[in-house]
């Protein structure tokens, strides 16, 4: 009997300890299976597995693990032996539920090494700015967690040329370990560096092509960056705290650098240094902040944990102070208002100067974040509003529809019938 074509099973392996990972998986998966197929969802554990439920989908347990880094110290740590063992039970679990496909988030190791001992094509998706091309064309920028007093003092144009040599040639002990054990069970797949860890059979960018700055190759054609999947936000009630506050004369001001606890340290100096300006902001911190961490500030300053439709806010406000994540910029992007952007890694740093290139942004150092810059930047901008506000609705103009999901669903279908 011949499977009905739409009827494809694929599998989805989200990185739930991360919301930014899951939420896409997730989104893509719900339109996989509008399209017609079915889905199962695999599950390490991890904090956003509700997610998935919420959704309808009910994850299969495969070798729980403690944390999102716990499996890359099993490549850096573990004996080859315990590795191939976690793999071959992980391969086992792949071959029994039937998928044709498996999607993953480029988290797992042992996942994209069970995926081709199971010999399932495997779909990555990834970030734009971490692959390849992205270096190739050398748009990638020194990153800010790697300066020191020394490098600071280095030309910028020498510091890039090294960083996008460096990120296209390394090989670290895990890309070694990787091959190493592959070539053990029999793999036939060898990583040429780094870069190669994240990339699958098939590698899907969840970034609009234009944005980046990239032109499309063979390995990665144009289709395959299926563009931003934001976050569904119902429209919903309007706080009332942040109509008021939007109401007060002067300028107004978005903070919101996402949730990661690494976070605290920069959040908590930014608001100090905003506490002593006229400018009204609305701070929203996650779960950067417990309350009783909430310090006194000013009434120009008003907190909240979360704001419901927070890209509706986006659009009201003059600026907005960011992380770098990749939601939260195009969340920025889509606004076509101007921000100032604190990376806390490299992706975040990537992601940042995108917005930077199309002259909507202004990014500051993590590491020597000072006063001085954070209020030169806002004032830089405010100074040159006009210019900066022209550049963010020329942005958003250029920009597609944000319906990466659809178009990753598309293309995972397409996968799938010829695989």
């Amino acid at each position: 009997m011949i499977q009905e074509p739409r009827k494809t099973l694929v599998g989805f392996f989200p990185g739930f300890f991360d919301v930014g990972e899951t939420f896409p998986l997730i989104k893509i998966a719900k339109s996989y299976q509008a399209l017609g197929g079915e889905v199962v969802i695999f599950s390490h554990g991890g904090d956003y597995e509700y997610l998935a439920k919420e959704h309808g989908f009910d994850p299969i347990q495969i070798n729980p693990i403690a944390s999102k880094s716990k499996i890359t110290r099993y490549f850096l740590e573990g004996s080859d032996d315990e590795i191939i063992e976690l793999i071959r039970s992980e391969a086992s679990e792949f071959k029994k539920s039937k998928i044709k496909l498996l999607v993953q988030s480029s988290s797992y190791l042992d996942c994209m090494m069970a995926a081709r001992v199971s010999k399932i094509p495997l779909v990555s998706m990834i970030p734009g700015t971490l692959i390849p091309p992205y270096y190739q064309a050398n748009l990638g920028t020194y990153p800010d967690r790697s300066e020191n007093y020394f490098t600071y003092m280095m030309p910028r144009y020498f510091k890039d040329r090294l960083s996008n040599w460096f990120s296209l040639n390394y090989k670290g002990e895990v890309t070694k370990k990787f091959n190493r054990v592959a070539q053990k069970m029999n793999v036939d797949i060898f990583l040429k560096n780094d870069q190669d860890i994240r990339l699958g059979d098939f590698t899907l960018m969840c970034d609009d092509i234009n944005f980046l700055a990239v032109k499309p190759s063979k390995e990665f054609p144009a289709e395959h960056y299926i563009g931003p999947i934001l976050f569904d936000e119902p429209p919903g009630q309007e706080d009332k705290e942040v109509k008021n506050h939007l109401k007060r004369s002067g300028r107004s001001i978005l903070l919101t650098m996402g949730s990661s606890p690494f976070m605290k340290e920069r959040f908590l100096k930014v608001l100090k240094i905003l506490n002593k300006t006229d400018y009204n902001v609305i701070a929203t911190y996650t779960n950067i902040l417990n309350e009783d961490e909430l310090p006194k500030l000013n009434e120009n300053i008003l907190f909240k944990k979360f704001i419901p439709n927070v890209a509706e806010l986006n659009k009201k406000i003059d600026l907005a102070i960011i992380g770098g994540g990749r939601g939260t910029v195009y969340t920025a992007a889509y606004s076509g208002k101007p921000a100032v952007g604190i990376p806390l890694n490299g992706e975040q740093q990537y992601n940042l100067d995108c917005l930077v290139r199309h002259g909507v942004a202004k990014r500051l150092s993590f590491t020597f974040l000072q006063e001085k810059n954070l209020l030169d930047a806002i004032d830089g901008i405010f100074k040159n509003y006009d210019t900066y506000l022209k550049n963010g609705q020329d942005l958003l103009k250029k920009l597609p529809v944000p319906q990466g999901d659809k178009n990753a669903a598309k293309q995972i279908l397409k996968i799938a019938m010829q695989s």
